[in-house]
């Protein structure tokens, strides 16, 4: 901490320098109290990482190595603080830097970055120390990075004679070659091509099916420029098109499909691929049809884990964390336990770990965040599972602590992260008129001083809810059957209400017969004595000997609505004149059925 003097002569004369000092510390203390609260309240939101372009590489080549601060403000940033490599080293100690303000949902975000370029020099798995950077002059540290450099090419086959590469091809690129199940392989979709040679555009051809693995597009993180690369002594340039993130679902021999793409491409001489002869011609675009070839892989079964933990299926750099969204709760209110797990690896595979809750908690259904870190060249994020507790009795309960074990795929050992106890208050709320709890413990109490017995009075039976009860379901259940028979004894002995209440159902009978029937000058006849029928039937007229202009007048006296009235009578109409129709067209049937069902439901209402 750095000290702040004030010279002699500024002082009280009064004050002795004893006392003086004294004062000068307490008034110091008192003015860096608020900011020291302030800078701790501004620093929950500085996040800083570091990530690699690509963490399996090859001897030889370059990569980038990004440290990236974030916070919700602007800060004042340093450059960092580079720590020693072993198997690598910087072509420059000066970053490219870069920053961006975002303001996504509300949410301001600004994010400061720099990017140094690395070289690959020895295979090898390597760890990329904690980076020290400091913001608005206080020290933060990255997470060490993990990678592997392999050999650029097998030194013990002769290099007398080799086959020469094309001037195009297309490779997959994977980071692991014997995985376990379940672990997280990065597939590179990369295109090599000469110097000579120009893409403009390319696109894939056919779909990507990966069976036996479950995928996730990491295409969304950062694209990096193509790189000059020595392959067989010939140089290249070498282009990352696609990222995918891979986990192999079950053990044994899984092999990963060829991925084929059509790229446009310019060359400025002769071009030559795997598929044709020579391209004559100078500058001229092309399109190019390329495939990478099938990858067989061994995925074997993860060792047996200890039996000191539980496990959640998760493989890969993870830290694990468990915290209270409140420490003290009031009774009947819920609290939630929350667990959650980042970092890098099989992020969707992992599982809900489960914990011991005291029995005075009611659980409920636990919720699943994931947030993934789009830009990063791996499947990276967090995982956050939310069980909520609901208290049903005050006092102060515990939740045992637990141990949680991860497969880390780069150390090919599990790692134990301890769960530290959690301790809950569940108090009473003091404002609540009524508290309602469940408590499963009988508790006895002896009843002290002297008991009076008396005898209770009981209330008269025509006082009780069952008595009416008892009366009224018998009395309705009579009442319905008697209508019931006076309905049916009506339909058996007066023959036009027996018609007006049957015509509906019997109209309904006929048109659905129509479905059986295949002519449809017959169809017609039906619906044209369906709609007459049903006419007189409604009307209480004889249903023979009425033409249809009777039937249209008997609806005029009747005060049917106009409308309706011109409808029947163009329907009439259009069944007595079709058997002149050399072939009547089964749309005009269609629509005229339906017509007649609509005309039926409509007379209902009016007659």
């Amino acid at each position: 901490m750095r000290s702040i003097t004030k010279p002699a002569d500024d002082l009280p004369s009064s004050s002795t320098p004893g006392e003086s000092g004294q004062m000068l510390f307490a008034i110091l203390f008192i003015a860096l109290l608020p900011a020291a609260g302030l800078q701790s309240a501004h620093a929950s939101d500085i996040r800083v990482s570091a990530s690699v372009s690509s963490t399996h590489i090859a001897a030889g080549q370059q990569f980038t190595l990004t440290v990236e601060v974030q916070s919700r403000e602007p800060r004042n940033v340093s450059n960092p603080e580079l720590p020693e490599l072993y198997g690598m080293q910087y072509l420059s100690s000066l970053p490219q830097t870069s920053s961006r303000y975002s303001l996504v949902d509300g949410i301001a975000q600004m994010t400061y970055r720099f990017n140094y370029t690395l070289l690959a020099m020895e295979s090898g798995s390597y760890e990329i120390p904690s980076v020290y950077i400091s913001v608005d002059d206080r020290e933060y540290q990255t997470r060490p990075v993990y990678m592997r450099i392999r050999p650029s090419g097998d030194d013990s086959r002769p290099v007398t004679r080799r086959t020469r590469r094309p001037d195009m091809f297309l490779e997959l690129e994977l980071s692991e070659k014997r995985p376990i199940r379940g672990q997280q392989i990065v597939a590179e979709i990369v295109l090599y091509f000469r110097n000579t040679i120009e893409v403009n555009t390319f696109h894939v051809t056919e779909g990507w099916q990966t069976e036996g693995f479950w995928r996730e597009d990491l295409n969304r993180s950062p694209t990096r420029r193509p790189e000059s690369v020595i392959l067989d002594g010939t140089p290249y340039r070498r282009a990352v098109l696609n990222r995918y993130a891979l986990f192999p679902t079950r053990a044994g021999e899984l092999t990963i499909p060829p991925f084929s793409i059509r790229a446009s491409v310019r060359q400025s001489g002769r071009f030559r691929d795997d598929h044709s002869a020579f391209f004559d011609g100078f500058g001229q675009q092309r399109n190019v049809d390329l495939k990478t070839s099938p990858k067989l892989l061994r995925i074997l079964v993860p060792p047996s884990p200890p039996s000191d933990g539980q496990l959640i299926s998760a493989l890969g750099q993870f830290h694990v964390e468990r915290t209270l969204s409140q420490d003290v709760v009031k009774l009947g209110e819920s609290v939630d336990v929350i667990t959650e797990i980042s970092g890098t690896g099989n992020l969707g595979l992992i599982t809900r770990p489960v914990f011991e809750y005291p029995a005075s908690f009611d659980t409920h259904r636990p919720r699943e965040v994931i947030e993934r870190n789009e830009r990063s060249p791996q499947m990276s994020g967090s995982k956050q599972f939310r069980d909520v507790l609901i208290a049903r009795n005050a006092g102060t309960f515990t939740i045992p602590d637990n141990t949680i074990l991860v497969y880390d795929d780069a150390r090919r050992r599990y790692e134990r992260h301890i769960l530290p106890e959690l301790t809950i208050e569940v108090v009473r709320d003091p404002n609540a008129r009524i508290t309602i709890a469940q408590d499963h413990r009988i508790r006895l109490t002896p009843i002290r001083g002297s008991v009076t017995w008396t005898n209770a009075e009981r209330p008269p039976v025509w006082f009780s809810w069952w008595f009416w009860f008892a009366l009224v379901i018998p009395a309705g259940v009579f009442a319905y059957g008697l209508r019931v028979h006076q309905y049916q004894k009506k339909l058996s002995s007066d023959d036009s209400f027996s018609r007006r209440e049957r015509a509906m159902d019997k109209a309904t009978k006929l048109l659905k017969s129509t479905s059986r029937i295949t002519g449809t000058k017959e169809i017609y006849g039906i619906i044209h004595k369906v709609l007459s029928n049903y006419i007189a039937d409604r009307i209480n007229l004889p249903n023979a000997g009425l033409s249809d202009r009777q039937i249209v007048e008997e609806l005029r006296k009747k005060n049917v609505t106009q409308p309706v009235i011109r409808r029947v009578h163009v329907l009439l109409e259009k069944c007595a004149t079709v058997r002149y129709t050399p072939y009547p067209s089964s749309r005009d049937l269609m629509t005229n059925l339906s017509e007649a069902r609509r005309l039926i439901s409509d007379l209902e209402a009016e007659i």
